[in-house]
């Protein structure tokens, strides 16, 4: 129990920590009209001329200064207007998991304005320029048309969307303060002056950067965060243990499936054309073309602003994004011509450019270098869908419509056989990543795994009941009913037994497709 003799002490020792300078009331009194009529102190805290060749603009963070007050993050936001909830500075901490060496360190971030920025790369449109005399990338909001593929590219998910505009935004460094030689608004509001603009050689900037953040190598970001202290080598993101499910992107679920549907069928339909009875080939036909603008049709709805589409070409150079929408755009149209002439090298054109499609759909994915979405993976997954629903569709033809012949009951036996195996190639590419459990470490896959197992796992339960019903199952009913030659089931258990068969094919794919997105896992900055 304390004295009374100590108390007047302890009130001393309260008042005196009271009337001590803190960092805000630094602040303020920096802010004196005096002081600010003898000159900007922000001038120090930005380069007072441009960079010489080979260099560019760069953050700098004083990591001994930072305190997490988030001021930077509410200057951000107030001075460049954006919406609820939308960020374009945030802050983060990271902690040391060695109980010998305990330790925390509160960071702040924003773009990095990388070297070789991967936003700039992956837009389809060039909404996106690197600044060739600052270094600064910006994006063009009138040029963009809301596609998001840059979120997926950039390995720090700087890039933030904004539904009520329906495009893309992110910090540009106040290039117009700079331009005007003010401070950006974080720079200006830090109290600590823990942020600065610097100038950096655009060959040396990965040296200075945060760990447990993605590979800096990857897109060279410019941020360079500087302390007078070593960081310990066991630092974690305080937060790397958080499961975040990302967004559903119902629209390109939809067009994945729907135009791998539609090259199954189309590359069926050209491989056994000399074949193939009229009435099922042109079945065959119809339905892939119904399927193929149904799918990018869909697409058009992933976009904030679809009228700017027709310029995804421009990106075609290093854009995979762009190379995907001009393929799929010839690809329709030797579709179409193949559909209403069944021409021999319009159908060759068509499958050709239908696997071209297929390929660059999975490049899309892979060039975002998250591990869920890496080729090994995902080219399995588009390649073993359009195997599994082109066979499947081809057997509803064979049965429904009624062939009869060796023919036919060849590339019935042979599509019988397909589906299966097209299932059973797709399910060992999704359930590969179940072995990151064992890991333990909280990578990528280590998260994407333990979503796929806790909350998700009745859906994923759910996908493989339906894959197996529809890719296996029924198959193997109509082989054990004999169909196409004549001795099946009458015509209406005919037709409900297929149409059960392609709804759960459907289903399955589809909710294969919803975890494809929700359960990717990216690595990212603290906080």
């Amino acid at each position: 129990m304390r004295c009374d003799s100590e108390i007047p002490g302890l009130i001393e020792n309260l008042l005196a920590e009271q009337g001590s300078m803190t960092p805000v009331v630094r602040f303020s009194r920096a802010h004196d009209r005096h002081e600010l009529a003898a000159g900007s102190r922000y001038r120090d805290l930005i380069p007072l001329s441009l960079p010489r060749t080979g260099q560019q603009f760069a953050f700098e963070v004083d990591l001994d200064k930072c305190s997490g007050c988030k001021a930077c993050v509410t200057a951000c936001h107030t001075l460049n207007g954006l919406d609820e909830g939308e960020a374009w500075r945030e802050t983060g901490l990271l902690v040391s998991d060695d109980w010998r060496n305990p330790f925390q360190q509160v960071v702040t971030t924003a773009c990095h304005h990388c070297v070789a920025p991967a936003c700039l790369t992956g837009c389809p449109v060039l909404a996106y320029e690197k600044d060739p005399l600052t270094g600064i990338v910006r994006h063009l909001d009138d040029q963009c048309i809301g596609c998001q593929y840059c979120i997926f590219t950039c390995p720090y998910e700087v890039p933030k969307y904004s539904a009520s505009r329906g495009i893309v935004r992110k910090c540009d460094m106040c290039s117009n303060r700079l331009h005007a030689g003010e401070a950006p608004a974080c720079v200006q509001a830090c109290p600590n002056e823990a942020i600065r603009i610097t100038v950096v050689a655009n060959d040396a900037t990965a040296a200075c950067f945060l760990p447990a953040s993605p590979d800096p190598a990857i897109t060279q970001p410019t941020t360079r965060y500087i302390s007078r202290h070593p960081l310990p080598g066991s630092l974690k993101a305080s937060d790397r243990e958080t499961l975040r499910p990302q967004p559903a992107h119902w629209p390109l679920v939809f067009m994945l499936v729907l135009t791998q549907m539609s090259a199954g069928l189309y590359l069926f339909a050209f491989a056994f054309q000399t074949v193939l009875p009229l009435n099922i080939f042109q079945f065959e036909l119809y339905t892939g073309l119904i399927c193929l603008l149904a799918g990018l049709a869909a697409s058009v709805l992933h976009l904030g602003r679809p009228r700017g589409a027709w310029r995804a070409f421009l990106g075609l150079r290093r854009s995979w994004l762009s190379r995907e929408i001009v393929v799929f755009g010839l690809h329709l149209a030797f579709a179409i011509g193949y559909t209403f002439s069944a021409n021999v090298v319009l159908g060759l054109l068509t499958a050709t450019t239908a696997l071209a499609g297929l390929f660059c759909s999975a490049m899309i994915y892979h060039h975002t270098r998250r591990e869920y979405w890496a080729l090994a993976m995902t080219g399995p997954k588009f390649f073993g869908t359009t195997l599994l629903l082109g066979s499947v569709t081809h057997l509803a033809g064979l049965t429904c419509l009624g062939a009869t012949g060796d023919a036919p009951r060849f590339l019935f036996l042979l599509c019988a056989g397909v589906a299966p195996c097209a299932f059973f190639i797709k399910l060992a590419a999704e359930e590969r990543v179940m072995c990151a459990l064992v890991k333990d470490d909280f990578s990528q896959l280590h998260k994407t795994a333990l979503l796929l197992s806790g909350r998700f796992g009745l859906l994923r339960r759910i996908r493989v009941a339906c894959g197996f019903a529809g890719g296996v199952c029924f198959p193997a009913l109509l082989a054990l009913h004999g169909l196409p030659a004549g001795h099946g089931p009458d015509s209406s258990s005919r037709f409900g037994l297929v149409a059960a068969g392609i709804l759960f094919c459907l289903a399955g794919e589809l909710i294969e497709r919803h975890l494809f997105f929700v359960a990717a896992q990216p690595t990212k900055m603290p906080g």
